[in-house]
């Protein structure tokens, strides 16, 4: 369907690692809102009419999209495959750096997502991930990777280890961390974007070799996506507690352009 619209997005790739499981079938694609067309509503409710979007998720979107620059499509295999679309908000992300951390307003709303499974629409989710004004900067991101709730999970630690490494390659303020909730649900959890460092996967390949433990992972289906994502960029590293109330950790990577061919992938 992005295909179909021949037109400019990026395309990051992700695997989600928990307890005795890897899933490597996941991607987001991201858009500026002016791919859209002129009419950006009515394309997302063409999506949505596609993908089975329940009505009230739509009118979420809908009612926030105005505010939107930036909207992103995401997919997540599995035992029942989920869509996701995210709106971004990046103008009150910028307000908020140009304000200082000092200065800056209080928690700051980056994205707003919708999440469901076709064959299940009353399983619909919302969710928000913002930028807490208590965690800005790499003192206050650890500080919060260790609060209650997220101290001590294996996707916290692996964070704050990864965190370590990339302070030593950016700036502090580049490293930027989100508190995700979900409505009517037990997730609490994190992203620490650290793209701005330029880690490659084989950079943090001890950190990953831990979580495999931890989560009892198959060694041989791990050492052969490090052999291939080794030279990938890591982008970011989500983790926490999922709906179903276990620690998990998901690692995104490898954002590229690509441009929409007018045809449907194949």
């Amino acid at each position: 369907m992005i295909e179909l619209l021949d037109v400019p997005f990026g395309l990051e790739r992700s695997i989600k690692l928990g307890q005795s499981s890897i899933n490597q079938d996941r991607f987001l694609a991201i858009l500026h809102k002016s791919s859209l067309g002129p009419n950006p509503e009515a394309r997302l409710a063409w999506f949505a009419g596609k993908l089975g979007m329940p009505d009230d998720m739509l009118a979420i979107l809908v009612a926030r999209l105005a505010d939107a620059d930036i909207v992103q499509f995401g997919y997540e295999g599995g035992a029942a495959g989920v869509y996701k679309v995210y709106l971004e908000f990046p103008a009150d992300v910028s307000a908020a750096r140009l304000a200082g951390a000092v200065n800056a307003p209080g928690d700051v709303l980056v994205h707003l997502a919708v999440k469901w499974q076709a064959q299940l629409p009353y399983d619909a989710a919302t969710t928000r991930y913002v930028w807490p004004a208590e965690a800005r900067g790499i003192a206050a991101i650890n500080a919060r990777l260790a609060t209650p709730g997220f101290g001590g999970l294996p996707s916290a630690v692996a964070a704050q280890a990864i965190v370590e490494r990339a302070r030593r390659r950016c700036e502090d303020d580049q490293i930027f961390f989100l508190e995700v909730s979900e409505e009517g649900s037990p997730r609490r959890s994190f992203d620490v974007n650290a793209y701005a460092a330029g880690l490659a996967v084989r950079e943090v390949v001890p950190v990953l070799r831990s979580l495999a433990r931890a989560y009892g992972l198959d060694n041989q289906e791990l050492d052969g996506l490090l052999a291939r994502l080794g030279p990938v960029t890591l982008g970011h590293i989500s983790g926490g507690l999922g709906r179903n109330g276990q620690d998990f950790t998901t690692l995104y990577f490898g954002v590229s352009g690509r441009k929409g061919t007018g045809r449907e992938h194949s």
